[in-house]
């Protein structure tokens, strides 16, 4: 069986040398989390945060029978080292050495780090590990830190507020602002939030595509698009008005979304069988008709799809159909108005999110 593709992006993990049972516990948490995610790992071979971060996601691949080369990277710096009070120096993560980037100084491990990575987290850390942080950012790249840790310096707090008060003009890529803010909220079970926000600000392909005929009910789209997005990250749902870019071509770009996503969500309104020119046949028998193309591609693609029924809308008769789009009738139809809106959006998540993790299993397990 061979080996899954190596990751694309890389995530750097810095902080505390100092690591009680919440930082270690919670270093571990993001170790398996970078696993999951299919993501790559930057760290250093300290004590502390750098170590047990390494530790888990070291442990994470091989108990999915993966190769720490090439998703491993320790920027490794002789003699950084804490000691305890003794002098005995206290151990770092003994990394294989296909894995280990030597470096001979501060400075040449923070440009290496930076260089190697695509996002950052930061769990704690002093005066280095602000630096590093703020270096990422300078690159372009977003970083995440963790403000609940506290400990002496404060400097992830810190960070946190400073991201949050230059958010206008450089915002985290492909999340908002009351994402980024949930950060903020300790984690009690598994790592909160820090996925969703690895995944959105990291996506190269949308994960969901919402369709909809703007002659129906375009407004209950974009509002269901936008609370998506809002929990999973504006890159990884697609929308027509939003996901084409000018100048671009707009066939080719949804003939792309169809084609990366994972669940696609039918919007249904009161007019969604609304009659072509001839004021007789609906839009939807017509060949060249775009939603009748993006449903059929997502049924045909073997995508999980979703009908949503809005503003009162009821499922279509079978007769009422295409032949193409008759599996859609199959599918369990979810109505959603504002009176229930939150709590039926929520369930929506949960289904979309269960989709995805069944989907990553899988490619797992196919590499």
């Amino acid at each position: 069986m061979p080996a899954a593709a190596a990751p694309s992006k890389f995530v750097l993990v810095v902080g505390t040398g100092w690591t009680g049972s919440t930082k270690r516990q919670i270093a571990q948490q993001i170790g398996s989390t970078l696993v999951e995610c299919g993501y790559g790992l930057v760290c250093g071979n300290s004590t502390g945060v750098d170590r047990w971060v390494a530790d888990s996601f070291c442990a994470a691949l091989a108990a999915r029978g993966l190769p720490a080369e090439g998703r491993f990277v320790q920027v490794t710096l002789g003699g950084w080292r804490f000691f305890r009070r003794g002098g005995a120096p206290l151990p770092g993560y003994a990394a294989p050495p296909a894995c280990r980037v030597p470096v001979p100084d501060v400075e040449a491990w923070k440009r290496e780090a930076v260089d190697r990575c695509d996002a950052a987290v930061m769990v704690g850390g002093g005066r280095h590990a602000r630096d590093i942080a703020m270096r990422t950012i300078a690159h372009g790249k977003p970083v995440f830190p963790l403000p609940f840790m506290g400990g002496l310096t404060g400097n992830a707090d810190d960070l946190f507020r400073e991201v949050l008060r230059t958010w206008e003009g450089y915002p985290v890529p492909g999340v908002s602002r009351t994402q980024f803010l949930r950060l903020a909220e300790p984690w009690v079970v598994g790592t909160g939030p820090l996925a969703n926000l690895l995944r959105g600000t990291l996506a190269q392909t949308p994960d969901v595509f919402v369709s909809y005929r703007r002659s129906d009910a375009p407004a209950a789209a974009g509002r269901v698009a936008r609370d998506l997005a809002e929990h999973f990250g504006s890159r990884r749902v697609f929308l027509d008005v939003a996901g084409i870019a000018p100048s671009h071509a707009w066939d080719q770009t949804i003939r792309d979304a169809l084609s990366a996503v994972r669940a696609g969500i039918v919007v249904i309104g009161r007019d969604w069988l609304r009659p072509g020119a001839d004021g007789r046949t609906p839009r939807l028998h017509q060949a060249e008709d775009v939603v009748r193309a993006e449903i059929a591609a997502l049924l045909k693609g073997g995508q999980a799809v979703f009908p949503l029924l809005v503003e009162g809308a009821r499922l279509p008769d079978p007769d009422e159909l295409p032949e193409d789009l008759a599996p859609l009738l199959r599918r369990q139809a979810i109505a959603i108005g504002n009176a229930d809106w939150e709590a039926t959006l929520a369930l929506l998540v949960r289904e979309i999110e269960a989709v995805l993790q069944r989907a990553a299993q899988a490619g797992q397990r196919k590499a």
